[in-house]
């Protein structure tokens, strides 16, 4: 079967998303030709530099168009950022042999749009894949407030939705939010993120953790961005500031991380560290040498993502503080399942006492260590959730699954 992806993030890209695509497209070529028409880097700037305009990972084909990568400080460099991937996509995706299968993913938001298009010139099937529900994520971070662009990106979507052969989403919460579109239930397939756990273990000696000495270590690993709650976490760090055995740890970049880190030495905070993102390899090394992770929304936002941070700090076999309504897919896993603490957004009298909670009772928290493990090998190994994918692809264009294993 052939298989086309349209996401701006791959290889080498460091962002969640372009790392789940790789790690997918990996998997399928096994039994199927697979295609990315990927973007510009945003996270490694030098090695996407020396890729050239078409490359192989593994068996995985990469068209990489060139785009702007402007900093994201504001709306217009960031829809800049987008809208060049977005124009740049069109020719580069025409240019290739019609697939079996075409599969859209939600960055930029507009990329539905484009997988329609798509849909009708090649006569193929479409699953929209969505790791973000738009234009729900931007109202609930306030990234966009004109009622022209929400609009747009509604209608585009609601389109998207229309065309698709199959829609996928993260979580029983993002799946409620389709239905209430009036997106049809038949089209709607849950497929979670996975992490890798084979890689994603303690080493018999952790130089990260080694450097943080004995304290009691709260760790926010992933994007610093908008859809995130993190002024929260810089006020718990300054409620206890006085308590020496706690240090706050946050690894990542983002368009927020330079307003983090002035906010932090505005307010002395030396009880919060900064720390650049961490080579994939290092995964385990960076998520074991914490003894909470924290994974923040913003209000609003459940329902519209799933944080994939969850499953690598599952697998790390470390609990989490979910740090949203109760109702959303990481809070429903945390509190199903004890493998972590609920608060609500922003709350952080809710996240202080679920901080000083974890540390005083060490055992509770070494049982919730051990489940989170267990349920990160059997619910979201790699290989479990993308051959449930393979599936859905071999379903959705049955004849040419079948042409492709003869």
């Amino acid at each position: 079967m052939r298989v086309v992806f349209l996401n701006r993030s791959f290889w080498p890209d460091q962002a969640a998303t372009g790392q789940l695509l790789t790690e997918l497209c990996e998997d399928l070529s096994a039994d199927h030709e697979i295609t990315v028409v990927a973007g510009r880097s945003s996270y490694a700037p030098d090695r996407h530099g020396s890729v050239p305009r078409r490359y192989s990972v593994g068996r995985v084909s990469v068209v990489a168009t060139w785009g702007t990568r402007l900093p994201k400080t504001n709306l217009l460099t960031r829809l800049l950022n987008l809208g060049s991937y977005y124009v740049l996509a069109i020719p580069a995706a025409m240019r290739l042999a019609r697939p079996d299968v075409l599969v859209a993913e939600t960055d930029p938001p507009l990329l539905g749009l484009l997988g329609a298009f798509l849909k009708r010139w090649w006569g193929c099937k479409l699953i929209y894949y969505c790791q973000d529900i738009y234009p729900d994520i931007a109202m609930a971070t306030g990234d966009i407030k004109s009622r022209f662009l929400l609009g747009m990106l509604e209608r585009a979507n609601r389109a998207a939705y229309a065309a698709s052969d199959r829609v996928i989403v993260l979580g029983r919460d993002m799946e409620r939010r389709l239905l209430d579109k009036g997106v049809a239930p038949e089209k709607i397939v849950i497929i979670p993120n996975w992490v890798d756990a084979q890689t994603v273990r303690a080493p018999a000696q952790n130089a990260m953790r080694m450097q943080f000495g004995e304290r009691f270590v709260v760790m926010y690993s992933g994007n610093l961005g908008l859809s995130q709650r993190l002024e929260a976490v810089l006020e718990a760090a300054d409620r206890l500031r006085d308590d020496h055995r706690v240090l706050f740890v946050m690894i990542g970049e983002g368009a927020r991380k330079k307003w983090l880190e002035e906010e932090a030495r505005r307010k002395g905070l030396s009880n919060v560290w900064f720390l650049p993102y961490q080579p994939k390899e290092r995964l385990g090394d960076s998520l074991t040498a914490a003894d909470l992770h924290l994974i923040p929304l913003m209000p609003g936002a459940a329902g519209c993502m799933v944080p994939s941070k969850v499953y690598g700090i599952l697998a790390a076999g470390r609990p989490f503080v979910a740090m949203m309504e109760d109702f959303a897919d990481v809070a429903c896993l945390a509190s199903e399942n004890r493998v972590g603490f609920v608060t609500p957004p922003g709350d952080v009298d809710a996240l202080v006492g679920a901080i000083r909670s974890a540390m005083n009772n060490p055992g509770q928290l070494k049982e919730m260590g051990h489940r989170a493990r267990r349920l990160a090998e059997e619910r979201f190994e790699r290989r479990v959730v993308t051959r449930r994918f393979a599936e859905l692809l071999e379903g959705v264009a049955p004849f040419a699954a079948a042409a492709s294993a003869h």
